[in-house]
């Protein structure tokens, strides 16, 4: 490990798990929490792909313009060679995506649909053949998806993003054809929000996601929370030997604030254009 970063077993079971599903399935999910470290994660697994595919390998990383430092740092320290740096606002400017045989995207929950012109030119970024085909023969660009929400999305959302690294007819997955999994599913989601009864919804919602959980991101995603973190044994034990302590997040607490006449108006009025709007 580089000098001010720890081992931690719970990273290193994350690089290998999502090699390996990077490497079936063309692409994954990379969903730890925050602050878990998913950029190490993601950088690490870049080396090993380097390493194992061959010296003139490239990497694309698509990054927010905050975290563009963040990154440029994580993939210095780890010496990870061929890497590139792109905002996802600029994805337009690649010249030539065919040069590229991993693609990163950090905060991928952005590009989730498929109207938008962003989705569009990161589609078209990952589904161009590599120009240097691997080992295996395929063409396929491999694609880390990187988000702490994989399931904060409507059905088509989480489908738009699967299509990034997966044949929408003919997937890796047991299920086969994620058109044909998918279409009833977002006819389902589409109904349920016409629907009045909130026990009937909220029914209706969790038989819709468990199904995608299951059958579809289960194969797709590496996750942990600190949860599992405190509950697994051996990440357990590693994490207080290496004497890493995560913050206990508490539940939301309300807050009140007493406005004087005019500020509470200002408040009223404000309140009732933004819902107006929305409303629209």
């Amino acid at each position: 490990m580089p000098k001010g970063y720890t081992k931690l077993r719970y990273q290193v079971d994350a690089v290998n798990e999502g090699y390996q599903k990077l490497m079936k399935h063309n692409g994954f999910f990379l969903s730890d929490v925050v602050g878990l470290g998913k950029t190490i994660v993601a950088a690490i697994i870049a080396k090993k792909f380097y390493w194992r595919t061959g010296p003139r390998t490239k990497t694309l990383v698509v990054h927010t313009p905050p975290m563009e430092a963040s990154w440029r740092k994580v993939i210095y320290d780890f010496d990870v060679p061929g890497v590139d740096f792109i905002t996802n606002g600029s994805i337009h400017k690649v010249k030539h995506p065919d040069d590229y045989d991993l693609i990163i995207v950090d905060e991928a929950h952005k590009f989730r649909s498929d109207e938008s012109d962003m989705f569009d030119l990161l589609q078209k970024l990952c589904k161009t053949a590599r120009r240097r085909p691997a080992l295996d023969g395929s063409t396929d660009k491999k694609v880390v998806l990187i988000t702490a929400t994989p399931l904060n999305n409507r059905p088509e959302d989480i489908r738009n993003q699967i299509y990034l690294f997966q044949d929408s007819k003919q997937s890796s997955l047991e299920i086969g054809n994620l058109q044909h999994f998918f279409r009833p599913l977002i006819e389902d989601y589409k109904k349920i929000k016409k629907e009045t009864d909130k026990k009937k919804i909220a029914l209706e919602v969790k038989r819709i996601y468990s199904e995608i959980r299951t059958k579809v991101l289960q194969p797709l995603i590496v996750r942990r929370t600190r949860t599992d973190l405190r509950e697994t044994e051996e990440y357990k034990l590693d994490l207080k030997q290496q004497g890493v302590v995560f913050p206990d997040i508490k539940p939301p607490r309300q807050v009140l604030y007493k406005l004087d006449a005019e500020l509470e108006q200002l408040y009223e009025t404000s309140f009732s254009l933004i819902r107006d709007t929305l409303e629209e």
